[in-house]
């Protein structure tokens, strides 16, 4: 009987079974996108993956079943990942740390006209036209703080472009620059390395 049933639906149960290997066999990649990549944060940091260096294979364990492009996408049009903290980044921790930082820290990574560099910059108007905070304090500094600190340039005139504050005081009660606001920061460090530090100074000095 069960011989008969199987032969009279044959190509169902076929296309089911395959059906059936094909999700079992993507499951590992989607679990592992979905763990990482159902937050803002998360989803940061895959739109500002290197295209061309981001594996599709459900038998690679750093391959993701979404592109950057589409993480980029579903960050600027849909307001559900600013609204929840997902599995990976609640473990790291990740979702404490404003996103307008978040992203700041990731600009430098790349060659300034690369895709990834321009989804950066991209991100961080986006970020602020929500309303994140271009003045928010993490670990003690203003993204302007950690702009300074990076000795980025281009981060630095993309804030101050935002509204961002160069005045505040960087709280970091146990470091010799507590208390310092952008300017003094940014001598405090050309005091230890005008090479690298100069044209931030510069970039102040010309607000």
């Amino acid at each position: 009987m069960l011989i008969k049933y199987f032969l009279g639906h044959k190509k169902v149960l076929t296309l089911c079974g395959g059906c059936l290997v094909i999700a079992l066999t993507l499951y590992p990649m989607i679990y592992r996108t979905w763990a990482f990549g159902s937050d803002a944060w998360g989803l940061t940091v895959i739109a500002l993956l290197d295209p061309e260096k981001v594996p599709w294979s459900p038998s690679d364990f750093n391959s993701l079943a979404i592109r950057p492009a589409v993480a980029y996408w579903l960050l600027t049009h849909f307001d559900w990942p600013y609204e929840r903290c997902g599995k990976a980044m609640t473990a790291m921790g990740g979702c404490s740390q404003p996103l307008i930082n978040f992203v700041g820290a990731s600009l430098d990574k790349h060659d300034t006209d690369s895709i990834m560099t321009r989804r950066g910059y991209a991100l961080l108007r986006h970020f602020a036209a929500r309303g994140e905070p271009v003045n928010g304090y993490y670990n003690g500094f203003t993204p302007v703080h950690e702009a300074v600190l990076y000795a980025d340039v281009g981060y630095l005139r993309a804030l101050l472009q935002l509204g961002a504050d160069p005045n505040l005081p960087i709280d970091s009660p146990e470091k010799d620059f507590h208390d310092f606001d952008a300017f003094e920061f940014a001598a405090f460090l050309e005091s230890r390395n005008q090479e690298i530090f100069q044209d931030i100074r510069a970039e102040l000095e010309a607000l």
